[in-house]
Parts: structure tokens; sequence; C-alpha cells
């Protein structure tokens, strides 16, 4: 606010009759919905107060919303912003769409803009008013209006278009061939037939099975989260259902491991030519189809399970696909393809082309196993870094070895865990020395924590649409060592370091036997604040029931503090949607007594360093610096 001014908070004026701020000398008001200028001398009759967050609840985040306004004695006008044309894009070809913004009274004034309602996956740069989004097959047939708000502090200027996908990649529809009632749920068996978008040209017309679940509960008032799980190798779609959640099982009886196949299959050999990624399309297929069809699945509340090749193939379309999913659950999963002992990189190889081939992969510039290369795709896309990763490994597991999240990618030069931390993810890793699918032998099973469902907890949840805080350099966690041996176990080319699973520490891999990262930490979605100017997050340590360690060198089981209070960690903002910065922007913070002030990165993402939590909730608080 410039000198001499002075406003009059918390407080709204009969509406959309008069409504006035003091600044000054002068006063604001608002007739019938116009602005006009003047001293007024008379009383003005306050009627309502400030809302919860005790803000002034009639004046729009960043300023005011009209088209002109008067600072001791100056005009100024509201930003003009020029461009606002509705788009129309195919599915899978690219929108590249700009428009101006311009300030009348200063040509140089920095003028903030603010969009919402992008579709997923589309992507704004406010400092050249550039959106990039290419939609996905089953993002076809949908129409999002975009709010653009152009603000220079004073006025504001809105306005809106559409973007409309059309329909151009038009699959088979599944057919439904068994409908099964469990009461609260009803279990659909499809039949999913291909064409040459769903199956190489060779395949082109078989069918898969794939089993839907339906809660009879969930409407469009009672929208209700989309479950999709994918099974592990030689497996099939798990006949399973529930009356609290839709689920998805679909099938990968080739073992593709949840990708594709050379386009060249079956006649011929995968030696040249493209790898699509026909596989992940027909699951993306079946949840395009649920979300189509059932209005009480709920979009924003995607998320995608499976272990060990159903493990690789969530992390695989969860974060390749990141858009359509709010959080990725897997176990046992490889993260590298091409750290794939082996015999695995040898069946692959039937499929994909060799390593050293590294055939085209259908949709994007990398080779097949590059692009399957985890590590790779969180350091190049943005979009992916907005992702919440679950994962638990063992380090006795003699199938997808502990190598798998600890040792460095051939290609980028860091392991999966140290790509999580580097870009900051939301995650929350897990370790010990069970085996393939064997528990811990002291540990035993869920040791890691107790009865939290990361969708439907009642405080630390996710949604696609809802910001959370990524936690990185946690002091309470362990160490899960850095792909090296320890000395007890021979280096083996299938197994790598991996003990006798029924001998407690006999690991060969260095680092702690079992541990986590990011273990205790919790949020309160329910309380979460994300407007232009500020974002709010209450966050603490969650010390619950639970058991001592087993053992001197374990960590606690359930839910019970192991590390010293309070704990210090790093908390970076992920899918903010209405607190955007920019790049270089500075940012002040406050959490209880704890305050300072951050700059955002070069992608508008702000961190905040070594924060202190305790088990008492307290409210990170992020404002643009004045």
């Amino acid at each position: 606010m410039a000198a001499g001014e002075r406003s009059v908070p918390n407080c709204r004026f009969l509406p959309r009759l008069f409504r006035g701020y003091l600044l000054g000398q002068t006063v604001f008001c608002e007739m019938n919905n116009r602005r006009a200028l003047g001293l007024i001398p008379v009383i003005v009759f306050i009627v309502a107060c400030s809302d919860e967050s005790g803000k002034d609840a009639s004046v729009p985040d960043g300023g005011f919303d009209g088209d002109i306004s008067v600072i001791d004695g100056a005009s100024n006008q509201a930003p003009v912003i020029n461009g606002l044309v509705d788009q129309e894009v195919d599915e899978a070809s690219l929108l590249d769409f700009s428009f101006t913004v311009t300030d009348p009274d200063d040509p140089d004034e920095n003028v903030r803009v603010f969009v919402s309602g992008l579709p997923p996956g589309a992507l704004f740069d406010e400092g050249n008013r550039r959106l990039k989004f290419q939609p996905d097959f089953i993002q076809g047939g949908q129409t999002w209006t975009v709010t653009v708000i152009a603000s220079d502090g004073r006025n504001d200027k809105q306005g809106s278009f559409k973007i409309s996908v059309k329909d151009t990649i038009v699959p088979p529809e599944p057919t439904i061939t068994e409908t099964r009632d469990f009461g609260d749920h009803l279990r659909l068996t499809l039949n999913q037939s291909t064409d040459s978008f769903l199956d190489s040209p060779g395949y082109t017309g078989r069918s898969f099975t794939a089993r839907i679940s339906v809660p009879k509960s969930a409407n469009d008032n009672n929208k209700l989260p989309v479950r999709m799980e994918l099974h592990a190798f030689t497996g099939q779609p798990r006949d399973a259902g529930s009356g609290s959640e839709f689920q998805i099982h679909p099938a990968d009886p080739m073992d593709s491991y949840w990708w594709g196949y050379s386009e060249n299959l079956p006649a011929g050999s995968p030696t040249a030519g493209s790898v699509p990624n026909y596989t992940q399309r027909r699951a993306l297929h079946l949840l395009g189809w649920v979300l189509n069809n059932y209005p009480g699945a709920d979009p924003e509340r995607v998320w995608v399970t499976g272990n060990s090749m159903g493990g690789a193939g969530a992390l695989k379309l969860g974060l390749l696909k990141a858009r359509h999913f709010c959080y990725v659950e897997s176990v046992i999963g490889q993260t590298v393809a091409a750290l794939h002992r082996p015999l695995r990189v040898e069946q692959l190889s039937t499929f994909w082309g060799t390593p050293t081939d590294n055939l085209d992969s259908g949709d994007d510039t990398n080779g097949v196993w590059h692009r399957l290369d985890l590590t790779r795709a969180i350091r190049d896309n943005v979009e992916v870094r907005r992702q919440f990763v679950f994962t638990k490994h063992s380090k006795d597991d003699p199938i997808i070895h502990f190598g798998s999240v600890v040792q460095k990618s051939p290609l980028t030069a860091v392991s999966f865990y140290e790509a999580l931390q580097t870009y900051r993810l939301g995650h929350y890793v897990v370790w010990d020395e069970g085996g393939h699918g064997q528990d811990d032998p002291l540990l035993g099973p869920f040791w890691s924590d107790w009865d939290w469902n990361r969708i439907t907890d009642s405080q630390s949840s996710l949604r696609r649409d809802l910001p959370f805080p990524a936690f990185h350099k946690s002091s309470a966690d362990q160490d899960p060592g850095d792909g090296t041996g320890n000395g007890k176990i021979v280096w083996h080319e299938n197994s790598g370091y991996a003990g006798d699973l029924s001998t407690p520490g006999d690991t060969g891999w260095a680092g702690d036997i079992a541990g986590a990262r990011n273990r205790f930490l919790r949020w309160d979605s329910s309380k979460i604040i994300d407007a232009r100017d500020r974002i709010e997050m209450p966050l603490r340590v969650f010390d619950g029931e639970g058991k001592d360690p087993p053992a001197v060198g374990y960590p606690s089981i359930g839910n019970k503090v192991d590390a010293s209070l309070p704990i210090q960690v790093s908390v970076s903002i992920r899918r903010v949607q209405h607190f955007q910065c920019l790049p270089g922007e500075s940012i002040a913070w406050t959490l209880g007594e704890q305050s300072g002030s951050v700059v955002a990165d070069d992608a508008g993402l702000v961190t905040v360093e070594k924060l202190k939590l305790t088990t008492q909730w307290q409210t990170l608080v992020l404002q643009r610096a004045q």
C-alpha cells in the first residue's frame, strides 16, 4: 500500500449498493457494481464482517475487481487482456496458445496474470502468457472454461475462454459380459476388444478380459474414489470389489510390464520400428470408460496401485500419465527399466527390443528404455513432479532387488530415491528386510504405519485439485544406503546383495536394515487455504499407537515416533491451484514462531527449508513479499 493510504479491514458494506475503502483522503465506492470517486463525509453502515480467514470477503485476492481506481488523486485503469479466443484441439495434438496483457497506465508495469480451470496436463507460462496442452485420448469430448485474471496490484481484469478437445481417437468401447450383485457393489466383467490404437496391427481385433467394481452408493452427489489395480507377473485381473470405491482391474496377459510391445509383433521381431504403450493405453481406456459412464466416480481421487510387475506398472502409469492420478502406490516395483536383472531384461527385449536398440517409444522423443527410466521422467517433466508416490521395497528380495531404488540410473546418474528428494516430489518410501512379497522376519507386515489411507483419511489425504506438502530431508529419515554392499554378501547379478529371508540382519546392502523417509509427517487437507495472495497448510508430526523397535538398529512399529522431536524437514508446496508464483519471486513464510523468506525456483515452486515440526498442529503460511 502506498504512503498516505489507509484501509478499512475486515468489513463489507451494503452489498451491490455501496462498498467503500478509505485510502488516505480517497474513498473507492462501488454503487450498483460501478466504481465512483469521491470524498464522502457521511456515515457508512457496516453490515457484514470478514470471512473465516480474516480477509475482507468482498475483495478478490490480489486487487480490486474493476476498470478504474484512484490513488492519491491519480487515476489507474485496469489491465487489458487481448486474444482470449476459444480453442479446439485434437487428441494427441499440441495446443500452443498465447495472449497479451497490457497496462494502459504504464506499459512497463509488471502485471501479474493468474489462470485457473486449466485441463489436467495443461501448463501455463505466466512470463510469456503462453499455454501448452497436449490432450491424451481419454480427454476427448471434454470442454474446460479457463479463467484469466490480470492484476496490476490495484485493479483486476478478468476474462475467460474455452478449451475443447475433439474426440479424434476412438477405440472400441468395452462391453459388459457379466454383472454380479454383492450387496453394496456390483462386479462387472468386461470384454475389451482392440483396434490398431490399443494393439499392434498384427494383433488387432483380439479381446482382453477386465473387471470393474461399482459401488451402489456412488452418484453425482456422492462421488467416490477410483482405484486402479495392476496385477503381477503371470497374474490376472482380481475378482474383487468394494462399496466404498470404484475398482478397475485391467489385464496384461502378455506380461509386457504394463507398457506395451513392438508394433511388429507377433509376426515380426522387435529390432526396428516403435514400441507403443499398448497395454498402458488399454488400462487408461478402462479409466476413461468408468469416468464417462459413472457420474459417481470422482476424477479428482483416482489412484493406481500394484505389486511387483504391477508395482512397476503403477509407477509408469501414475508418473508418465500423472495428469489422471492423485496418488501412486507401488510395492516392490522396478523404477529403472535398464536396472532389471538380466533374465528380465532378456524377456522384455522380446517386446521392446534391447536396451542398446532403445527403439522409439511411440509417443515421446525418448527411446523406450530411456522413457521407462523413471528418474529421467522425474528430472525432465514438471507434470510428473506434481505426483505423490508411496513405495515399499525389500532388501532380501531376489527378484526385484533393492538396487531398483538405491542404485544410480545409467542415464541420469541418480537413484530413484535421490530423484524423489532432489526434484522434491511428494513421497513416502519404506524398506525392510523382507523378500519378494514376504514380510520382514522381525517387523512383520504393515509395520510402517497403521490405518493411514492417503485417499480417504479425514485429515491427511490427497486430491488432484488440492495442494499438498512435499516433504524431503527429514531429520527422522533412516538411511537406505547408496546401492553398494556392506561386505556380508557377494554381489549377484540377479539378486544383488539379498541375504537369506529367514535370517534377520544378514542383508548385504549398505545402509539401515529397515526404515522410511517422510514417516510420521502429516498435514490437514480440510484446512488448506489456497488463495492468490497466500497459502496456508497445517502441519504436524503424528505420534500414535505402536510398538518399540524389535531390536537395535530397527525402526518402531505402527505410528510410534522413533525420532527426536522436533523433526526438521523441508517442505515444497505441490499442486497449487491459485497461489501461483513466478520464478524468482520472493515469498514470506511463518510457522508458529518460525519465519523467514524464500525465493521461488525456476519453475515457480516454493520450498521452505528446515521447518521444525512437533506433535502440535502449526500452520505454514506463505504470502507474497510486499
